[in-house]
């Protein structure tokens, strides 16, 4: 009887391997014909061009007709192509405020972040890059397909000091374990050991990139703006360390001195710089550095501080200095030619609607171009930085090319000629692409 078991198991064993070849799932094709190609880093577009998607990379781009079985055809009857949006600074975890916040679990937290995410989607944002709340789980759900919505680059809880920028607690709470500490929205340190200790948790969750606070900010409590909270030890610890994972650090600073202080440690990746001084742009441009660009926040939702919900009157101090640097610095940007790359930073509930106005408030300093640019193939530059700990290495991002990720929105109208086209993007923008798969189509 034993023989006969072990015969039928060995015929079933050999049975199912001679079926496993027909299993294998055959690669699925979408065929983008007839658009408007604008490929992410090109001066103009090229009209009358054909896009082959195989699964979730471009396959063929070509002005001829492409011929292909078993494809799903989309005519774009003229209408631009153009890769998917990325938005560089966000905080998913925080859509009703920091009080609110307070009060929810990360079960609530995790599904209005993922409402916000569908509607990046929806506004044609294909890839984000979360700067500061614990959004490590959402992305560890997107890489593995459990969830569908944008990319996902998180940093994970933001690294401060005590009083610096992501101290969040109360005055009767220890900074150090209050409720965010404890969720890991924050992680607040002292010292270059605690800081490294922490980078090394944030990766080991799966953070693509690290975001520390050197200096003040607006919407916290105990930060004055002009502080620098961060010394360089600190700083250089954070930068080294992440450095040794193939990622980068980027740094949230407003003023001259925590700005000089970061790149001084090695960081070259810098979050809103508005009070800086035009020697350290000058500096930023030798040194290769980043500007990572806030540019509705600071120049229209700063313009009236003083009526922000929730803010003091020290809030709505530092809020009006910020409003006062930004057309400087932005200025300065574009005259030194500094590399940059656009992150709204509009993550309250009654600003998620406004985040494309972010595209068409630089149309005061930049050129259209160079405002898609910053939100495509400059981005998407940066978010290979992330080395190791990049999340999607089958492809670049931000781009239309052969080999590139399948992220792509076709869009009525224009950007090159004006990127208002995209801030109604109900209207405007038709499909939407990412990763081959179709989540938005509006020509049917």
């Amino acid at each position: 009887m034993r023989k006969v078991s072990i015969a039928i198991l060995t015929g079933m064993f050999a049975a199912i391997a001679s079926v496993a070849p027909a299993q294998d799932v055959l690669p699925t094709y979408v065929l983008i014909s007839n658009v408007t190609l604008w490929d992410g880093s090109s001066e103009t577009s090229t009209g009358g061009m054909n896009v082959l998607v195989e699964d979730k990379l471009i396959k063929q781009i070509s002005a001829e007709p492409i011929r292909t079985a078993n494809a799903t055809v989309i005519d774009g009857g003229g209408r631009t192509l153009m890769p998917g949006l990325i938005d560089m600074h966000t905080h998913l975890m925080y859509r009703y405020g920091v009080p609110a916040t307070r009060n929810m679990d990360p079960q609530s937290q995790g599904a209005a972040a993922y409402e916000t995410m569908q509607l990046y989607i929806r506004m044609g944002y294909t890839t984000l890059r979360d700067v500061g709340g614990n959004s490590l789980g959402l992305s560890r759900s997107l890489v593995a397909g459990q969830i569908k919505g944008p990319r996902l680059y998180s940093s994970g809880g933001a690294i401060s000091s005590i009083s610096g920028h992501n101290d969040l607690g109360l005055l009767t709470e220890d900074p150090k374990s209050d409720v965010f500490g404890k969720r890991g929205d924050v992680n607040v340190v002292t010292g270059p050991i605690e800081v490294r200790e922490a980078v090394r948790k944030i990766l080991r969750g799966g953070g693509a990139q690290i975001k520390i606070m050197p200096g003040g900010g607006v919407a916290s409590q105990f930060d004055p703006l002009e502080a620098t909270t961060l010394m360089e030890d600190e700083l250089r610890s954070a930068v080294e360390a992440a450095a040794d994972f193939g990622t980068y650090v980027c740094a949230h600073a407003y003023n001259d001195v925590s700005i000089n202080r970061f790149l001084d440690a090695g960081g070259r990746c810098i979050e809103h710089g508005f009070l800086i001084e035009e020697d350290t742009i000058k500096r930023m441009k030798k040194l290769d550095a980043v500007m990572s660009l806030q540019a509705y926040a600071a120049y229209e939702v700063f313009k009236e501080p003083e009526k922000i919900a929730g803010f003091t009157a020290e809030n709505a101090r530092k809020g009006r200095q910020v409003n006062e640097g930004a057309d400087r610095m932005m200025r300065w940007i574009a005259e030194y030619e500094v590399d940059a790359f656009g992150g709204s930073d509009l993550w309250p509930d009654a600003q998620l609607a406004l985040i494309p106005q972010d595209l068409v408030v630089r149309q005061r300093w930049f050129s259209d171009v160079e405002i898609l640019r910053q939100n495509t193939s400059n981005a998407g530059r940066w978010l290979a930085k992330s080395g190791t700990k990049n999340p999607y290495r089958d492809g670049p991002l931000g781009v239309i090319e052969v080999g590139a990720y399948a992220d792509m929105i076709l869009v009525e109208g224009d950007p090159l000629a004006d990127v208002a086209v995209l801030a109604d993007y109900d209207q405007n923008i038709r499909v939407v692409m990412k990763d081959g798969e179709i989540f938005r189509n509006t020509l049917q």
